[in-house]
């Protein structure tokens, strides 16, 4: 742009003159403005200009919160990465890369939908393989929990056994018809077991173990019946007693009562060796017999 003055003694002509040309030769005719610039004046056709350039030349950007940002001409856009969360690359040609680091942190939630397939999704971190409600591992047939692991119940693949809680106590049921429990081990107990019978109310069975000083044996027999205890009443018969396994020194003097013996109940056949005194009428007849044991 050339550079223009009037002195003072100049004419008004001179001034018209000298500026009409400056309009023309310096800022170019008006009449050759591009189309594509609306304005009349030198500043909204800068902005015009800017806008077309960046339109052309330039980009813009913009978030998820419609923030924008212009990128011109010689501008440089900036990705930058976060740690642990996305990387960023650049490489030839105009190529950007985003992806994740190894080590991958994410700070809040994570939620992953199901729509990898159309029957559901499958999920795999490391050798754990989530797909739908089934969580299994792809390289053993055992997940390791290395803390408490808390559910509301655990059941066999099959649902025939359930460990759960009825009204605050630990359970382990068996749903089979004929509630078949099998313990393949030799399972051991605290000093009693508790039975809570068919109807669970407030009378159970406890059977007690004393702290045993040696190993100790109590052996069930091959056989059907009731088990005897010292509180039992009217159980045993002469059916369980083996002739000859009762000798007189297990019966004291006086300890077999009356009451204990029915009438009949002993005669000579219940007695190891026999004495037998008669009582005779008068013509030699047997009106009595007496037994006893003998020496």
């Amino acid at each position: 742009m050339a550079f223009k003055t009037i002195s003072q003694t100049d004419t008004l002509e001179t001034f018209r003159t000298t500026f009409n040309a400056l309009s023309q030769d310096d800022f170019g005719d008006i009449a050759n403005l591009s189309a594509a610039i609306s304005s009349t004046n030198l500043v909204d056709a800068m902005n015009e200009t800017i806008s077309i350039a960046t339109s052309s030349a330039g980009f813009t950007i913009a978030d998820d919160t419609s923030t924008t940002q212009i990128v011109g001409g010689g501008d440089t856009l900036t990705v930058l990465g976060t740690a642990n969360q996305i990387q960023t690359v650049v490489s030839p040609t105009d190529t950007l890369t985003l992806s994740f680091p190894n080590d991958v942190t994410i700070s809040n939630n994570l939620t992953v939908t199901n729509n990898l397939t159309a029957s559901g999704s499958t999920h795999t971190l490391g050798t754990i393989e989530v797909s739908g409600n089934t969580l299994r591992s792809t390289d053993s047939t055992r997940i390791n929990v290395n803390d408490t692991f808390r559910v509301n119940a655990l059941e066999t693949e099959t649902g025939t056994m359930i460990v759960d809680e009825l009204s605050g106590f630990p359970r382990i049921r068996s749903t089979r018809g004929d509630k078949f429990f099998i313990f393949d081990a030799i399972p051991t107990f605290n000093s009693s077991i508790i039975f809570e019978g068919a109807t669970q109310d407030s009378f159970e069975t406890t059977i007690t173990a004393i702290d045993a000083t040696a190993d100790r044996t109590i052996t069930i027999p091959d056989e059907t019946g009731t088990i005897v205890t010292t509180g039992s009443s009217g159980v045993i018969t002469s059916a369980m007693i083996t002739n000859g396994t009762i000798s007189t020194d297990d019966i004291a003097d006086d300890q077999i009562s009356e009451a204990k013996i029915a009438d009949d109940a002993v005669g000579q056949d219940q007695l190891k060796s026999v004495v037998n005194l008669q009582i005779l009428n008068s013509s030699g007849g047997v009106l009595k017999s007496l037994y006893g044991a003998g020496a």
